[in-house]
């Protein structure tokens, strides 16, 4: 028959080692674990009905255009380390009949915990070599709480902060909504030379103008994996003379990412939240109860000679168990 004394032992062993894996686990590996993936290669949309643009080539405005963003993104496993990853980011803005009205590209390296960019890695911006390393790039910090966070602007080239907006669901997500609001702010893209009878102006001599931007940029963020579910971007884009007396509308549009998009990163999300779950509070949660249980086990079978209760103990001594 096995000593009860060494079955106590080896519990007390069993559960100290239970109870340090559960702590191990949910303080070194999990946290070790949340890292952006480094490997990526996915196209999202965002549409419209109904943009306004001005047709830079019959000079005259267009109303009522669908127009589609494509927004495709690569990852770059090679250049990747344990802490950055590096995506390269291609934005072209059609119309639906394939009339390419706005491009841009740019290669970036970011944290891979916090999603701010980190400045290496060939990154750039369009022409731009030397685009800063200031602002989150693609996603939000896991664990994203309801603060302002500044966010990479393409069309500005500076971080723009997003601020925390409200709570909502959205496709059975409880998300975090931000918004970046901009107001008369000037675009990093050179103007056109306009004839003055576009800009309301008199005259048909061309005129130097410079793009600036107004509207709002919408996010909506899942907290916990820090993925954009859905992005609304509510625009217009101004062309102005020097002395802003003349302009005209460049374009004006209400898109949003499309719904097959948001699906799809509701259903990452997802699944990130039961990974978050179950690696986060299962796993170590269970191993810290079982260790507590073996732990409670042994501390009591070696406190007895045989590991029996307290009062069989005492009888077999002769002692009385009332007190």
């Amino acid at each position: 028959m096995i000593d009860r004394r060494y079955l106590a032992v080896l519990a007390l062993a069993g559960g100290a080692f239970l109870v340090t894996l559960g702590l191990l686990a949910r303080f070194y590996v999990y946290p070790g674990a949340l890292a952006i993936p480094a490997e990526q290669s996915r196209i999202v949309h965002m549409r419209t009905a109904d943009a306004t643009f001005f047709d830079t080539l019959r000079l005259r405005t267009r109303r009522g255009v669908s127009l589609d963003q494509a927004i495709a993104r690569y990852g770059d496993g090679l250049a990747a380390t344990a802490h950055t990853a590096v995506w390269t980011e291609f934005v072209s803005l059609t119309t639906v009949t394939g009339e390419r009205l706005d491009y841009h590209e740019r290669r970036v390296a970011f944290d891979r915990r916090t999603g701010e960019l980190v400045d290496c890695c060939g990154a750039y911006v369009d022409e731009l070599t030397r685009p800063g390393s200031r602002g989150l790039a693609f996603r939000w910090p896991f664990g994203a709480r309801p603060v302002a966070y500044p966010v990479y602007d393409l069309l500005v080239r500076r971080p723009v902060t997003a601020r925390f907006d409200g709570i909502e669901e959205l496709r059975g997500l409880r998300v975090y909504r931000y918004v970046q609001r901009f107001a008369n702010e000037r675009m990093a893209q050179p103007g056109l030379p306009l004839p003055a009878r576009v800009l309301g102006l008199r005259g048909e001599a061309e005129v130097p103008t410079t793009p600036y931007l107004d509207g709002t940029r919408t996010y909506w963020v899942e907290p916990d994996s820090g993925i954009v579910i859905a992005v609304r971007e509510n625009l217009t884009r101004t062309l102005r003379t020097p002395d802003r007396k003349g302009k005209v509308v460049a374009l004006a549009a209400d898109m949003r990412t499309s719904e097959g998009d948001e699906r799809y990163s509701a259903e990452q999300a997802a699944a990130f939240r039961r990974w978050n779950t179950l690696n986060g509070l299962v796993v170590p949660g269970a191993l810290v109860g079982l260790g507590v249980a073996a732990l409670g086990y042994g501390a009591l079978a070696h406190s007895r000679p045989d590991g029996r209760p307290a009062y069989l103990w005492r009888r077999r001594a002769g002692l009385s168990t009332s007190r």
